[in-house]
């Protein structure tokens, strides 16, 4: 194998190499990485300045108390699998005096590509474990799109429609928005019985009621990570008597994320846009520009060189039978004889020269020569 071929095998393996890099990075790596976690820990809170609450301690109404809804996310990485992840999560909303007002727990698997609810892990809402989950359970996928995405609501405890709303920005971030306004809908009988004045009515009796709950709820997501960065939740509860007729509101806030955890929502999701776009993105271009190097180095080894030009002029070429220049006085005939400008010269076939051959022609010379 001589040096040349050498280099051009030598390249087209770089540019081999470069390619296979370019569809692993864009086709195994990126994928690869759209998994939601098994672990999972985290904690971000919903508050309203003011918000209208029913004290069931005195079947008081309370108006314009702060509010705080906690929620705690945590992953249970033994029940879950390479496909399935099973995260637990904590609601709680209290007033500013440490209150409870509301309190919901949850249990749910999901697919961790798609995160899409499973029924599978011993999932249960609250202390009911016949719920059927359905839908996104707590997030949207990685590369949200711009299309509705059905939800689980764990408050209506009932798959929801997320629809679309459009684009924004958040801290600098670009978002999609997405929202849902469910209800009023059912969500449980309440226990004991609540008097009749405290709904409004004459009698005093106490009454069977019924909670209902609406609720408008809005999310900023960022779309490569599918993480919402901020929330908003409208939710008005009212009770309800069996005439089908809600007699007073139990709860109403506007609920919207803690500036502080906006921030570290959206400094997380944009980690990791930055990740996708490197992986997906500029790796696989920036290797295939790469490989451009090699391929114009074999091809540059190809070609080859020419060598010096060897023509040469009429003054020095040398005719046929080996003879010199013709511009030459001293140039010998073809047959070996010398130059016709040469008065002695012998003519072709060695006889004599013309001269010598008019003398014998003309009558009387020898007669002349005689006398």
């Amino acid at each position: 194998m001589t040096r040349a071929q050498l280099v051009r095998t030598t390249c087209y393996v770089v540019v081999a190499f470069m390619v296979t890099m370019a569809v692993l990075f864009r086709s195994y790596v990126y994928p690869n990485g759209l998994k939601l976690p098994l672990e999972q820990r985290r904690v971000y809170h919903l508050g309203a300045e003011a918000a209208t609450y029913l004290d069931t301690a005195t079947f008081q109404l309370r108006a314009g108390v702060p509010v705080t809804d906690t929620v705690s996310l945590y992953g249970d990485p033994v029940a879950g699998d390479d496909r399935t992840a099973v995260w637990v999560e904590f609601s709680s909303l209290e007033t500013a005096y440490g209150q409870r007002i509301d309190y919901h727990e949850r249990r749910t698997a999901f697919d961790r590509r798609t995160g899409m609810a499973v029924a599978c892990c011993g999932e249960y809402i609250d202390d009911d474990t016949a719920v059927r989950q359905t839908g996104l359970a707590f997030r949207l996928p990685y590369g949200a799109e711009p299309r509705g995405y059905p939800i689980f609501d764990p408050v209506l405890k009932r798959e929801v429609a997320l629809r679309y709303e459009g684009e924004d920005t958040v801290e600098g971030l670009p978002v999609r928005r997405y929202g849902y306004t469910v209800g009023p809908a059912k969500v449980e009988d309440l226990p004991d019985q609540v008097p009749g004045k405290v709904l409004g009515l004459p009698a005093s009796r106490p009454l069977n009621v019924a909670r209902y709950v609406r609720i408008t709820r809005t999310l900023w997501v960022e779309p490569e990570s599918g993480l919402p960065v901020r929330v908003r939740e409208q939710r008005t509860d009212t009770l309800r008597t069996p005439d089908q007729v809600d007699r007073v509101v139990s709860f109403q806030a506007d609920l919207v994320t803690d500036a502080g955890d906006v921030q570290a929502q959206a400094a997380e999701a944009a980690g990791f846009r930055r990740w996708a776009v490197v992986i997906r993105d500029v790796m696989p271009v920036a290797f295939l520009v790469l490989a451009l190097v090699p391929i114009v180095v074999a091809l540059r080894t190809r070609r080859r060189p020419r060598g010096p030009d060897r023509a040469r002029g009429p003054d020095d070429a040398t005719p046929p039978g080996g003879a010199t220049s013709a511009g030459r006085e001293d140039q010998a005939p073809a047959g070996g004889g010398t130059s016709a400008g040469r008065d002695d010269a012998a003519p072709p076939g060695g006889g004599t020269s013309a001269a010598a051959q008019d003398q014998q022609q003309v009558p009387g010379h020898d007669l002349a020569d005689a006398g």
